[in-house]
């Protein structure tokens, strides 16, 4: 489920990366020369670049990582303060209109949604071995990491929503965009471009790094097949992985460009998301109840939380399901139980060794 769900967020960041960087040649270069390189081009050369630049083994260090994702989040929260303080057009009585009609079903379904957009959340535990001193550092660091992360998606989502009128939210791929045009002109426009790009670059390139290792992990252990767990011979990387990855977000860039809609990779991997959790919700609390050692799940009230986490990652699942395309549901049902038989079979083979 976990390489499901990040493949829908590799179509979905590859299909709009490409948008951005069309926009911006648009924007200084003309028309003319931003339809020799359609968004559907530079995103292919822009997941290429990404792929070559793993299997070589060129990986962005830590620190430039740090550095982007601090001057991302910093930039983000400076323009959105600036602009629910300094934007005030028509468009601001959206939130009164639309808060006027709240619907609690809708809003469970974009709660599940919304659940998908941390998904960097638990990337956090497939790190925690690098970590200098994780049984520390990791208990502060991913609820202040979740916390400024929601700060700034509210931040976000309050100005475009109080400084851009509510069709050009609905039509256009890239708002935000407009966000910076109208706080400070042309230039406002190329600072969240430069963002987006940053941003964009930044969270796919953590992904493939991430996934790829896992892909590779799972076929070193033979839970994926063998082949996935071959290195390079000169570069020391999972490149089989990597291509893996590589061909299957391309495919989802693919369709989501010849669909022109992102939404249903969202919702499936929303879906995914929102079931995976709460599975794992179930299998910490049946671990609490039968592991006797008292190493494991120390958590203060844990059955009680893990039983809330359940209730409420499957009701949101569930909701998905029935608020969304048909389309969406046939194919999260089904591909949920595809990865259950899978599981299954996977499990027989390891009893059996």
């Amino acid at each position: 489920m976990w390489i499901f769900i990040i493949l829908g967020a590799a179509g979905v960041e590859g299909y709009v990366v490409g948008y951005v960087i069309n926009y911006l040649i648009s924007l200084y270069l003309g028309g003319t020369i931003a339809n020799v390189f359609p968004p559907l081009i530079l995103s292919f050369i822009v997941m290429t670049t990404i792929l070559i630049i793993n299997i070589i083994g060129v990986e962005i260090s830590g620190n430039f990582q740090m550095v982007i994702t601090y001057f991302v989040a910093a930039s983000l929260a400076t323009v959105s303060i600036l602009s629910i303080i300094f934007l005030r057009n028509s468009s601001s009585s959206n939130f009164y209109i639309q808060f006027g009609n709240f619907d609690i079903i809708s809003t469970l379904s974009a709660a599940a949604i919304g659940v998908y957009f941390f998904l960097g959340f638990g990337r956090v535990t497939t790190l925690g071995e690098e970590a200098i001193d994780y049984k520390k550092s990791l208990p502060l660091a991913m609820p202040t990491g979740v916390s400024i992360l929601g700060f700034i998606f509210i931040l976000v989502s309050t100005a475009l929503f109080l400084a851009v009128p509510v069709n050009t939210l609905a039509s256009f791929l890239i708002p935000q965009i407009f966000l910076g045009k109208y706080l400070i002109g042309s230039s406002g426009a190329v600072i969240m471009i430069i963002i987006s790009i940053l941003m964009t670059f930044s969270t796919f390139n953590a992904g493939v790094l991430g996934t790829s290792r896992l892909i590779y992990a799972l076929g070193r252990e033979s839970t994926l097949p063998k082949i996935f767990g071959r290195v390079h011979n000169k570069y020391f990387t999972p490149y089989v992985a990597l291509l893996f990855l590589y061909f299957i977000a391309i495919a989802m860039l693919l369709l989501v460009t010849f669909t022109q809609s992102f939404s249903i990779p969202l919702y499936v991997a929303a879906g995914f998301d929102s079931f995976m959790y709460a599975a794992i919700g179930y299998s910490a609390l049946w671990h609490s109840r039968r592991i006797k050692d008292k190493n494991y799940f120390r958590v203060k009230g844990g059955k009680l939380f893990f039983t809330i986490v359940t209730i409420v990652f499957t009701l949101l699942g569930v909701i998905l399901l029935l608020t969304t395309p048909i389309i969406v549901a046939i194919v999260i049902v089904i591909g949920t139980i595809l990865l259950i038989l899978y599981s299954r079979i996977v499990i027989r083979k390891i009893t059996r060794n």
